[in-house]
């Protein structure tokens, strides 16, 4: 399946809401995009979600658009080097993949036309949301969030200058994802069953440490060789992995931690702000002995939990992490290697050269001739 692939400058620094009325005519324009673009085609996929269609209608215009279930816009200008890629490979679901360096704030209203249930998954980027009753809640790096969206109810989305967001959203018909994925209140503890099933809204969203396997699953679809069907196909079965794994992670918890209150738990999530900590320090993470007084745990409870809840020790974690970041800025081909070594907190690059032939089996340069 190929894309549309619309290539200019984005960016904004004035909160802008989105018309929802004047969206239809999206690719109307035969001259570069500005910087609105984005804020639109989010807003046409909103209305593609309210309208049913086969197919985007905002997408069928000449001579741009050669598909009916994709498009891509290309961040290419001096607010932000990167891309927007948005899918439907149904209608019960709208995906987001996202990859850039913003060099400017960003900030887009959000009007959804219908409830939605959005599945955020970011690997890193200082990425908010802001809703009229509670102000701003960030979305922490390395994180999976669940946020049930009633319709009418508008947000602000803002991404703070200076962030490299990488990061996969899923927007999704409560139905649609209740029905496909099996999704059970009686599995799950009380504090997520109004998020995930649209009840009294006390709390908007609800944040979740990512695993090392759903962040190996990121870096998959942010990562992909493929292009036409085997993209689409690809895409499709990535964004179910993600939605069964977060799922599944939840049920297996709440399974295991039935009672809040338990020591186990408070433990657990000591384990996870020690998580937390390495991503926000990944460039020059803090010791094991450090990392352990600064969450209130022993070395040794701190070392066997950390490997018992991610399935990697700490080391392996953040060198995973910091790793993978390195990968997503080497995308960037407007940096040298060298930069992308000390951007991720390597003094000399051979060494960041020898670290990622032995996480990745490739070099560096060898990367980037895929």
């Amino acid at each position: 399946m190929p894309i549309v692939v619309l290539k200019g400058r984005v960016g904004c620094t004035d909160v802008e809401k989105v018309d929802l009325s004047l969206l239809v005519d999206i690719l109307d324009i035969m001259q570069i995009p500005t910087q609105n673009d984005i804020n639109r085609i989010y807003g046409g996929f909103n209305q593609a979600y309210h309208s049913k269609p086969e197919c985007y209608e905002f997408l069928n215009i000449s001579p741009f658009c050669d598909t009916d279930n994709g498009v891509r816009l290309e961040l290419n200008g001096d607010s932000a080097r990167g891309y927007w890629e948005l899918y439907r490979p149904n209608g019960g679901m709208l995906i987001c993949l996202a990859e850039g360096l913003y060099y400017e704030d960003y900030h887009q209203t959000i009007l959804p036309m219908q409830d939605i249930v959005t599945l955020r998954f970011v690997l890193s980027g200082n990425y908010g949301l802001t809703f009229k009753n509670v102000g701003k809640l960030e979305i922490p790096q390395a994180s999976a969030s669940i946020m049930y969206t009633k319709e009418g109810h508008d947000f602000d989305l803002s991404i703070d200058k200076g962030s490299h967001l990488s990061s996969v959203t899923l927007h999704i018909r409560p139905d649609f994802l209740y029905d496909s994925f099996d999704i059970n209140r009686r599995k799950m503890p009380t504090h997520l069953q109004d998020i995930v099933f649209g009840g009294e809204l006390r709390k908007h969203l609800y944040n979740f440490p990512l695993s090392p396997g759903i962040m190996n699953t990121i870096f998959d679809l942010l990562r992909m060789p493929y292009e036409g069907a085997r993209r689409r196909v690809f895409t499709e079965a990535k964004s179910a992995e993600l939605i069964c794994r977060l799922f599944q992670e939840i049920e297996d918890d709440y399974e295991a931690l039935p009672v809040l209150a338990t020591p186990a738990y408070a433990v657990r999530e000591k384990i996870y702000d020690a998580q937390c900590i390495m991503v926000e320090n990944y460039k020059s993470p803090p010791t094991i002995n450090d990392l352990a007084r600064m969450v209130g745990l022993n070395r040794s409870t701190l070392c066997a939990g950390f490997k018992e809840v991610f399935s990697v020790t700490i080391f392996e974690f953040c060198q995973g992490y910091r790793m993978g970041k390195a990968r997503e800025l080497l995308q960037d081909r407007n940096l040298r290697i060298s930069q992308v070594a000390e951007m991720v907190g390597y003094e000399h690059a051979t060494n960041f050269t020898v670290a990622f032939k032995k996480q990745f089996g490739i070099l560096p340069k060898a990367l980037r001739a895929y």
